[in-house]
């Protein structure tokens, strides 16, 4: 009986415990959320894990026997094989002769200039390493970029261009060919660890042909050359793996190194067909119609001519269960222009056709009405401000200013990434996103029912949705008008169609009136100017 009462004190003990922690942390997170403002250090890193979806269990591991791994060590040479099959071509090369000419060329190229410039193989201390990695990136950026030897259809990585662009511009060329009544198709290829599967010797090989300074390129070379890895799970490391190809993940240098690697890509060689490179994205587009005769073939043309550019560079695009080569291809119409899709393929196998696609984060339909790509962004943004609710809601202590830091930082930005691309889209979709912004003014300000919508935009001192892409999209159009890259400015250079008109194009927005809301918080500041 007196061991019972001991344990029954003993657990009350502890029930009253947990309340108190429970209740210190609940006091300091609200101390913090009190006192948390953009400069400080803690901002971001809250923000962040607010945004996180938690944690992911990972599925066992199976080793090549397919037997389940359980100890440590055996998880680490499991996680290890992956990452050297990850880092390695995929499969045996198409063009033997062709592999061993690149490589031997590379090699000899090498040798006749390493004696003259006397670099260590060696692998530099890290500190020392970064440096010099980024002492390479700035001469290989000046050589390559300085010089305009990148193609203008490569759009990743360089300065003053964005995937934002890059998208405009296949939706500018298929809103022209509406405008004509012509269909586009466009065919998207899926690049399987780009990165990863970098060919070193084909890598050379185009740097020599690019003209990079010998000393440069071998620098290069001693840099990717000979490097291993190892895996630690817990305290258990694998044992030590080659790397055989691919660029370093996360260094400086790698997006260039790559740019380099496919700047070679074939140019379509039939009228007609466009070319995109964002990175390892990969698009090639054409009209379809009345007066674009033979498209079709030629569209096959470019892409046979890319596959087997593909193949013979080690280029690996993304394995299916249906089909070696992961592609995919969309028809772009008007409502009042139908045509037929063609059949394409692929190495001989056939390119599924879909109703829409996710190009460079922007969800193309077959009408570009945008439709399917605002309501993923407004199914994202809803997420993440049920994510952000326990910060942004009515009983929170965090102030004004820093809530609308916060919705502007991790909400607003989800759904206007890319808004020139869409913002002409019909209000009605439109809408649906300012329905998000004005739920996030009535919790963050705590307001009642009746205060109108204009007023609190006004208050929070927070445009409205059509008002932020509209300024967006003025700044973007501006900045391409004059854009160094010619396949961008001539995208952009025209005159938006007439209101009335049944197309309509991304320059539409710049001349559109302002909606109901947007004239009503520009009232209310006219008013509050005029009273200053």
């Amino acid at each position: 009986m007196y061991l019972y009462k001991v344990l029954c004190i003993v657990r009350a003990l502890q029930r009253e415990v947990k309340a108190r922690v429970r209740e210190f942390r609940n006091e300091s997170w609200s101390d913090l959320m009190e006192e948390i403002k953009p400069s400080h250090k803690a901002f971001w890193a809250v923000t962040k894990a607010l945004k996180t979806e938690g944690y992911t269990p990972i599925p066992p591991l199976k080793k090549p026997d397919n037997s389940v791994a359980i100890d440590d060590a055996e998880i680490a040479e499991c996680l290890a094989d992956s990452i050297e099959t990850q880092c390695s071509h995929a499969s045996p090369p198409h063009d033997i002769a062709h592999i061993s000419r690149i490589e031997e060329e590379a090699s000899t190229s090498q040798g006749n200039h390493a004696t003259s410039c006397q670099l260590q193989t060696d692998q530099p201390p890290e500190r020392s390493g970064q440096t010099i990695r980024k002492i390479l990136k700035t001469r290989l950026s000046d050589h390559l970029l300085g010089k305009g030897l990148i193609i203008d259809e490569q759009f990743g990585f360089r300065p003053a261009h964005s995937c934002p662009q890059q998208v405009l511009r296949l939706v500018e060329y298929v809103s022209e060919g509406f405008e004509t009544e012509r269909s586009t198709v466009a065919v998207f290829f899926d690049v399987a660890k780009a990165f990863d599967r970098v060919w070193h010797a084909g890598l050379i090989y185009k740097l020599y042909s690019l003209q990079v300074p010998d000393r440069l390129i071998i620098t290069i070379q001693n840099y990717l050359a000979n490097r291993h890895f190892t895996f630690r799970h817990e305290r258990t490391h694998s044992t030590r793996r080659l790397i055989r190809a691919g660029v370093p993940q996360g260094s400086t240098l790698s997006p260039l190194l790559y740019s380099a690697y496919t700047n070679d890509v074939p140019r379509p060689s039939s009228s007609g067909v466009q070319l995109a490179l964002f990175a390892d994205d990969t698009a090639l587009f054409t009209e379809i119609g009345i007066g674009a005769p033979d498209s079709p073939s030629s569209l096959q043309r470019a892409i046979d001519e890319l596959g087997q550019w593909f193949r013979k560079w080690r280029i690996e695009v993304n394995p299916t269960n249906q089909q070696p080569y992961n592609s995919s291809m969309v028809r772009l119409e008007s409502t009042h222009c139908r045509q037929n899709t063609p059949n394409l393929k692929m190495l001989d196998a056939i390119i599924p056709w879909q109703r829409n696609y996710k190009y460079l984060g922007v969800t193309l339909d077959k009408n570009l009405h945008f439709r399917d790509h605002i309501e993923r962004v407004r199914n994202t943004a809803l997420f993440y401000k049920a994510r952000l609710g326990a910060v942004l809601g009515r009983k929170s202590k965090l102030s004004r200013r820093n809530k609308r830091t916060i919705y502007k930082m991790c909400i607003r930005t989800v759904m206007t990434y890319a808004s020139p691309v869409f913002a002409h889209a019909a209000p009605k979709a439109l809408h649906r996103l300012q329905v998000i912004q004005n739920k996030f003014c009535r919790a963050a300000t705590d307001a009642h029912w009746c205060v109108r919508n204009s007023i609190l935009h006004r208050d929070l001192e927070l445009p409205t949705i059509s008002k932020y892409m509209k300024d967006a999209s003025k700044r973007f159009f501006d900045i391409a008008g004059s854009h160094p890259n010619a396949l961008l400015r001539a995208a952009v250079d025209y005159q938006p169609p007439h209101p009335t008109h049944l197309i309509r194009r991304p320059r539409n927005v710049l001349t559109d009136p302002p909606d109901a809301l947007t004239a009503a918080v520009e009232s209310l500041n006219d008013v509050n100017d005029t009273h200053d």
